[in-house]
């Protein structure tokens, strides 16, 4: 590392020495009434006898660069204002001089004129700002760069964003790190889990329409909290603006090659199922007692046979997606408060089909089974966001947010299994629905005291998710060929002996989970003079309280031994039929483990202190700690006893990032920060789960070990980047980073007769890396080869070099002792060209994604490692405005439409190529969409600025 941050030093140096040759300085500043001491955004500043001028931003600040070296008047104005003049601005070679005034409203035009400027944080130049302005490494992407990209969900926005992947089109990777290390915020409150097995918040539930932006920290700060390593990703939705009333209407349809149009599979449809409620009807009946030795086996009989057959599959075509997005905006006149709110609703209804290759290989990578799924997935969401904002007569502001969403996923797998000579041995079935709910509510306030010496922001916070997944239906066949040519084979049903219950191969399960949450967050800033600099002092607590339930219910069966065998060779929509339950029949019995149901909480109480020190003009450090204070428990039992586990833990995370100013376009950052990961409720739970999928086992680590509670990780980061701003709405951006982890949590295998999988702490890790990032306009190639066609093309460049390492010790099994960091790809890289015309009519864009090979699941002494390959995307997508109410949009995802691919490294030679050993593969296909956005202005008011 020591080379490429020597050479990066050197060039800091020739840039700053080049900077020296201009004999033209800067003037900067900030605009503010004079009244109520807010930023004026869209005023208009300029040097008086000159061309230089400029507007000002969303914070009230202007910047005029490359200034003669002189003095000047400048002149201030904005429409309802007074126009106000600096005299004797002195503009110094190399310098920045820094104006700060105020206009006085002009009362005579209040009543005459329409005032247009509105803050807006969801802008590219206002999230370039934001980033430049922060304490710590930020990268982010804002809604007008996410419009044009033409991406659906949060899942897919975040991969735009510099050293993020995405893992099962849902959860998030920074920096090459695992879901786990890393931390989502939405709106300044944690975000709401859904899932039952994994820490992350699931990005999919958001559609990019609500999006305003999206900002990942990956440098520990004060402030931030103290549960990451990757990166902590901050997701802000849209909000109101004041005296403005739009409608927005969107729609569009989607095909996708493979599936639309073509045969797809579904199970009996319930009443629900259009919105995503289709849970409820397919959950147990009410007052389903456990059937345990408490009820005779006639009773037993009798409630099995009151649920109701639904094995059967129904066959149909794949209709073409279809998406709708509506959102309002509007001001509500209450007394004599002026209230913006923004109203929106969402609805998404897309099928997937998709043919995929499995395979199974013995210790030398010899094939001995190969299976073919066709996995039919019809998902429906349902959303609404309801966010209301006010701004108080003394300029504070409040603001209560609300998002819904609801999402089912109905999901067919018929699986064919074959022996290695191409011999049909086995067919599989699952028909599963699940159901998610989250919602997320929050009051939030901001407030200035001591004439804006003292600013305070709090965030309160409630949050629920649910994931209630009913009757997921397993049934497996013994396929015996024909003894005579042409003959049908004989399929056989997979039972346990008489009384036993085997869920995976015979059986249904029920389970729900349920979180609730409840947060707080508040800020204290206070300026003090010292030395006649202004130093910032900082003060705050974060308090989170979250409850978890999860109960599962696992029901088998198995045939009587007085039944009838030939029963054993019913078609799987008629053999668990009721009429096939009784003596002479199948029984259904329940699996009374106890392990199928935790109760869990965390507290979380943190406090901290940060001090913003400008040491010289040029040199500022941001430095404080934080002690957090963190209490898990959880509820469950093994074998019939109850289990109870309380684990307390106390630390104190210091960190200090400092940021030298060249000139208002170039910085460097520096920054040490310590941080933690803290086990999830589902990795120590004594729980475990079958993944149909890759068909083994995963475990909580109490289960196996129940004396022997997982540690808390703790990380050591370092970091580095220079940043330059060429100009408005520019960046580039170079790093490196470093981080040291001592016991990282990783998902190992387990010795057991199958595969299986639970979670245990590392002795030790590193992870380090460099990153660019560059948003660029070209119009700069025009005046190099005197063109004209470039000048309304701006291109986006971000890649990440990544290299980690684990080190697993003596006790836990692996393939590779010192492999990767599971999850971790040595490589990110993003690109995308934009082109629009100047009249906004037209907008193209092209963009291109890849990762490197990253192990998808760990393996054991015999079992290799699974690694994903790497998979080019490119997307393209086109908008043209018809009037000024209609626009159409057009795109195309995934255009080479290339594999997904799993392998199996049995040679152990690290090349990670298609030519190893395949363990699933499958295309996700081409996917077209078409849509109409219709933009409705009933009526025109004098736009507020919002602060």
């Amino acid at each position: 590392m020591r080379h490429p941050l020597t050479l990066l030093f050197f060039l800091l140096l020739n840039l700053s020495s080049l900077a020296a040759l201009a004999q033209t300085g800067t003037v900067r500043g900030t605009v503010k009434d004079a009244t109520t001491q807010e930023p004026l955004i869209g005023g208009t500043v300029h040097l008086e006898g000159t061309t230089l001028g400029g507007p000002t931003g969303v914070d009230g600040d202007f910047i005029l660069e490359k200034v003669p070296v002189g003095e000047y008047t400048l002149v201030v104005t904005s429409v309802s204002y007074k126009p106000t003049t600096v005299q004797k601005v002195a503009v110094v070679a190399d310098k920045t001089t820094v104006i700060t005034t105020t206009l006085e409203s002009d009362n005579k035009q209040l009543s005459e004129v329409v005032v247009t400027g509105v803050r807006r944080t969801n802008t590219e130049m206002a999230v370039i700002t934001e980033i430049r302005q922060a304490n710590v490494v930020v990268s982010g992407i804002s809604s007008e760069q996410i419009v044009k990209t033409q991406d659906r969900d949060a899942a897919e926005v975040v991969r735009r964003i510099p050293g993020v992947t995405i893992v099962d089109n849902r959860f998030i990777q920074i920096r090459g790190l695992s879901d786990r290390y890393n931390t989502v915020w939405l709106n300044d409150v944690t975000a709401p889990s859904s899932e039952t097995d994994r820490k992350s918040f699931s990005f999919d539930v958001v559609p990019s329409s609500l999006l305003d932006r999206v900002l990942v920290f990956k440098d520990p700060s004060p402030e931030l909290p103290g549960d990451f390593a990757g990166g902590l990703v901050k997701v802000y939705l849209r909000k109101p603006n004041f005296n403005e009333r739009l409608l927005t209407v969107n729609y569009s349809s989607g095909y996708r090659d493979g599936t639309t149009g073509k045969n797809f599979y579904s199970d009996k449809t319930q009443a629900g199922d259009a919105f995503g409620f289709g849970a409820v009807k397919r959950s147990l009946p009410g007052g389903f007692p456990t059937l345990g030795t408490a009820y005779q086996q006639y009773e037993r009989d009798f409630y099995a046979r009151q649920l109701e057959n639904t094995f059967p599959i129904y066959k149909m075509k794949a209709m073409p997606d279809i998406r709708f997005n509506a959102a309002y905006m509007d001001q509500i006149n209450l007394s004599n408060l002026k209230i913006g709110s923004i109203t929106s609703v969402n609805y998404t209804n897309t099928f997937t089909n998709f043919q995929i290759d499995r395979n199974l290989y013995d210790v030398s990578g010899e094939r001995t089974d190969q299976f073919k799924d066709n996995q039919s997935t019809n998902s429906i969401r349902l959303g609404a966001i309801q966010n209301f904002n006010v701004v108080l007569d003394n300029g504070d502001r409040l603001e209560f947010r609300n998002l819904f969403n609801q999402q089912g996923r109905n999901q067919v797998t018929t699986r064919q299994g074959f022996d290695n000579n191409g011999q049909q041995v086995r067919n599989n079935y699952l028909l599963g629905y699940q159901g998610r709910t989250t919602y997320t509510g929050q009051l939030a306030g901001q407030h200035s005291f001591n004439k804006e010496k003292t600013k305070l922001d709090w965030v309160g916070g409630y949050g629920y998710s649910s994931r209630n997944e009913p009757d997921l239906r397993r049934v497996s066949y013994q396929s015996i060929p024909a003894t005579t040519d042409g003959g049908a084979p004989t399929e056989t049903v997979l039972t346990p002996a008489t009384g036993q219950v085997d869920v995976n191969n015979a059986g249904r399960l029920y389970q729900k989970l349920s979180e609730h949450s409840y947060t707080l967050n508040a800020n204290l800033k206070h300026n003090v003079v010292v030395a006649d600099r202004t130093v910032e002092i900082g003060a705050g607590t974060y308090l989170e309280y979250r409850k978890r339930d999860f109960n599962a219910r696992a029901f088998g069966y198995s045939l009587n031994t007085s039944g009838i065998q030939g029963l054993r060779n019913e078609a799987v929509g008629n053999i668990f039929n009721p009429q096939n339950i009784g003596s002479d029949g199948f029984r259904m019995d329940e699996d009374l483990n106890s392990t199928y149901r935790y109760n869990a909480s965390n507290e979380l109480e943190a406090g901290y202190v940060s001090f913003n020190i400008p040491l010289t003009t040029k040199l500022k450090v941001v430095t404080g700690a934080r002690y957090e204070r963190n209490v898990q428990s959880i509820a469950t039992g093994i074998n019939g006893q109850p289990v109870e586990q309380d684990v307390t833990t106390n630390f104190v995370l210091p960190s200090a990032n400092f940021s030298y100013n060249f000139n208002e376009k170039n910085l460097v950052r520096l920054a040490y920060g310590r941080s933690l990961n803290r086990p999830e409720f589902r990795e120590a739970a004594p729980f475990f789960f079958y993944d149909f999928d890759f068909n083994v086992l995963n475990y909580g680590s109490l289960y196996l070990n129940p004396d022997s509670p997982l540690k808390v990780a703790t990380i050591d980061n370092f970091d580095m980047r220079y940043e330059l701003y060429p100009s408005s709405g520019e960046l580039i951006h170079v790093g490196a980073f470093y981080k040291h982890f001592t016991n990282p949590i990783e998902n190992v295998a387990v010795l057991t007769t199958n595969l299986a999988y639970t979670f245990a702490n590392a002795p030790s890790a590193y992870a380090y890396g460099v990153e660019v990032d560059i948003k660029k306009s070209l119009n700069f190639l025009d005046d190099a080869f005197g063109t004209t066609g470039l000048r309304n093309l701006s291109a986006v460049f971000n890649a990440s070099l990544i290299k980690s390492e684990v080190s697993l010790g003596q006790n836990i099994v692996a393939w590779d002792r010192n492999r990767a960091l599971q999850g971790q790809s040595p490589y990110v890289f993003n690109g995308g060209l934009y082109y629009q015309t100047p009249d906004n009519s037209w907008q193209v864009s092209a963009l291109y994604n890849v990762f490197g090979p990253r192990i998808l699941f760990a393996g054991s002494i015999d079992y290799p490692d699974v690694i994903e390959l790497p998979r080019h995307t490119v997307d393209l997508s086109l908008t043209k405005t018809i009037t000024d109410r209609l626009t159409l949009n057009a795109g195309i995802q995934d255009l080479l439409n290339q594999k997904v691919n799993l392998v199996q490294d049995f040679n152990r030679d690290k090349k990670y190529s298609s030519a190893d050993p395949s363990l699933t593969g499958y295309r996700r296909g081409t996917y077209y969409t078409l849509g109409l956005r219709f933009n409705l202005e009933p009526r025109t008011r004098p736009l507020t600025p919002v602060p």
